[in-house]
């Protein structure tokens, strides 16, 4: 009896003599899956930075089903002619210049899902950074965009990509000119 209470004593002592945990106010990056090919969120952000094309040349392919729907409807409903959602490239948000990836930083959300910040200039200069946040789920065993939260987009402030793609689609919907 008196070996567990001198055991459990001793414990006691020692927890009391180690510093105490600071608690931390930021999320700690936890590790990132791969997928079974082994790429991971951050080698499939870097992926769209470093090809001329998109991987595996198709751009729907790097979006998820439920943006893939959301980008489609926006198809269905741009009038022919029309620029459409995306005025502009959706990875580098630019229509001129050659963007140069300059960090990219992935945490782990969940078991399938990950985001990417990152930070991207260009080469040519006097062009701003570009800080954003890609929203990544796993899906048929692949890395694909579920959503982009911009941080900075240098004079133009954005709310994140889908809801701005809902809003688009409703205007659509309740424009005269809109296709059925």
């Amino acid at each position: 009896m008196r070996k567990p209470l001198m055991l459990t004593a001793a414990a006691l002592a020692l927890a009391a003599c180690s510093p105490a945990a600071e608690p931390s106010e930021a999320p700690r990056a936890t590790a990132v899956a791969a997928t079974p090919a082994g790429q991971t969120p951050e080698g499939f952000v870097r992926s769209l930075y470093s090809e001329d094309e998109y991987p595996g040349g198709d751009e729907s392919a790097i979006w998820s089903a439920r943006t893939r729907a959301l980008l489609a409807e926006s198809d269905r409903l741009t009038p022919e002619g029309d620029v459409g959602f995306f005025e502009a490239d959706p990875i580098c948000d630019c229509q001129d210049g050659t963007p140069v990836l300059q960090s990219a930083t992935a945490t782990s959300t969940g078991p399938q899902s990950a985001d990417v910040a990152v930070a991207q200039g260009f080469a040519e200069p006097g062009n701003p950074v570009h800080r954003k946040t890609y929203n990544l789920v796993l899906e048929d065993g692949q890395w694909r965009i579920d959503d982009q939260h911009y941080e900075f987009m240098g004079q133009f402030p954005y709310e994140p990509m889908l809801q701005r793609l809902t809003a688009w689609i409703a205007e659509a919907k309740a424009a005269p000119e809109a296709k059925s």
